[in-house]
C-alpha cells in the first residue's frame, strides 16, 4: 500500500476494522519482522485513547508465550495513535468453535492449561485481564493458545473499593461485577470457567438470556453440570468448572496456577467417562480468510457467530 507510519512500519495488508479502529499487517523496517498494528479512529476521543494505552502499559509489560506480546505505542504524523502488536497466524477459539464445532476434551483441558498458565503471569504481575472470553484466546498454527486484548485490564492496586464500572461481555463476566463493579483475580477465573464450559458443551453457562435475565442468572442461578450435558467429561474437570463458576469469589480455587494444576491432573488421570462428543456440525458458510483470522485477535474484529 505504499504507506509507512512513524517513518518505521511498512503498511502490507489491511486485515480489518471495528468499533476503535482498523487492523492493518505491516513490516517494522528498523527490525525486520512483520507486526500487526491496531490503528485508532480519530474521531473517537479521549476515552478511546486511553483504552489503547492502557492496553500497551499493560500488555506491554508483560512478558510470557501464552500473552501476545506489545511491541510499541506511537503516534504518526497525522495524529493518529496506534499500537504495534505481534502478528499471530491463526484463528480466535470463537472461531474454533463455529468452524469445527465442540473439541474434544483433552484439547480444551490442554488451552485450559495454557490459558491458566497466561492468567498466573499476569496475575502474578498485578494485572487482571477483565474480559477473558473465546474472542480473546487466539489458537496459534503452532498449536499453543495466547490471551489477548488487554484494553479492559486493571493492575490490582487500581481498582478502587467505590469503582462502579461495568465493562466487558456479559456471558463471562463474573457475579461481583454486578453488585460492585470489581473484581480481583479470581473474576478472571469465573470467566475461564464460562469459557471451559462452552469449550466443553457449546454453549455458555447461561447461554441465549437477554441481558437483564444475563446478569440475573449471573447472579443467582446455578448452571447445569457439565457432566449433565456431556457424559465423558471427567469427575475431577466438572468439579473444577462448577468450582470456577462459584457466585463468590472466595470459593473459587485460590489462583490460576492452581487451576492449571488441577488441568494438568484432569489430562494426566481423566477418571470417569461416557461415550464419545457428539460435535457441531460446522455452520455452511465461508470460512474467514487467512488474513481475517490474523485479525480476529486484535480485539477489534468481532467473530460473527
Amino acid at each position: 500500500m505504499g504507506r509507512v507510519i512513524a517513518g518505521r512500519y511498512e503498511i502490507q495488508g489491511w486485515l480489518g476494522s471495528g468499533g476503535m479502529g482498523e487492523v492493518r499487517s505491516a513490516r517494522d523496517s528498523v527490525i525486520g519482522r512483520q507486526v500487526a498494528i491496531k490503528m485508532l479512529q480519530p474521531h473517537l476521543g479521549e476515552h478511546a485513547a486511553e483504552l489503547l494505552f492502557r492496553e500497551a502499559r499493560t500488555a506491554g509489560s508483560l512478558s510470557h508465550p501464552g500473552i501476545v506480546t506489545i511491541h510499541d505505542l506511537g503516534q504518526d504524523a497525522d495524529g493518529s495513535l496506534f499500537l504495534v502488536m505481534e502478528l499471530v497466524s491463526g484463528r480466535s477459539l470463537n472461531q474454533v468453535l463455529h468452524d469445527d464445532g465442540v473439541p474434544a476434551v483433552t484439547r480444551t483441558v490442554r488451552w485450559g492449561v495454557q490459558i491458566a498458565d497466561a492468567l498466573s503471569a499476569a496475575h502474578q504481575a498485578g494485572l487482571v485481564h477483565r474480559d477473558l472470553k473465546p474472542a480473546n484466546v487466539m489458537l496459534a498454527d503452532t498449536g499453543r493458545v495466547k490471551v489477548l486484548d488487554f484494553g479492559i485490564a486493571r493492575r490490582l492496586e487500581t481498582i478502587s473499593p467505590t469503582s462502579t464500572s461495568i465493562m466487558g461481555t456479559l456471558a463471562y463476566m463474573p457475579p461481583e461485577r454486578f453488585k460492585t463493579g470489581r473484581q480481583d483475580a479470581r473474576g478472571d477465573l469465573y470467566s475461564l470457567g464460562c469459557l471451559l464450559y462452552e469449550l466443553l458443551t457449546g454453549n455458555t453457562p447461561f447461554g441465549g438470556l437477554p441481558n437483564t435475565a444475563l446478569m440475573f442468572a449471573h447472579v443467582n442461578r446455578v448452571p447445569e453440570a457439565l457432566r449433565a450435558r456431556q457424559p465423558n467429561i471427567p469427575v475431577s474437570l466438572d468439579t473444577l468448572v462448577a468450582q470456577l463458576l462459584a457466585k463468590k469469589p472466595e470459593q473459587r480455587p485460590k489462583s490460576a496456577k492452581e487451576v492449571s494444576s488441577r488441568l494438568r491432573a484432569a489430562i494426566a488421570a481423566p477418571g470417569r467417562s461416557g461415550p464419545p462428543l457428539t460435535q457441531r456440525p460446522p455452520a455452511e458458510r465461508p470460512k474467514p480468510s487467512a488474513m481475517r483470522k490474523m485479525a480476529v485477535y486484535l480485539g477489534l474484529i468481532e467473530d460473527s457467530d
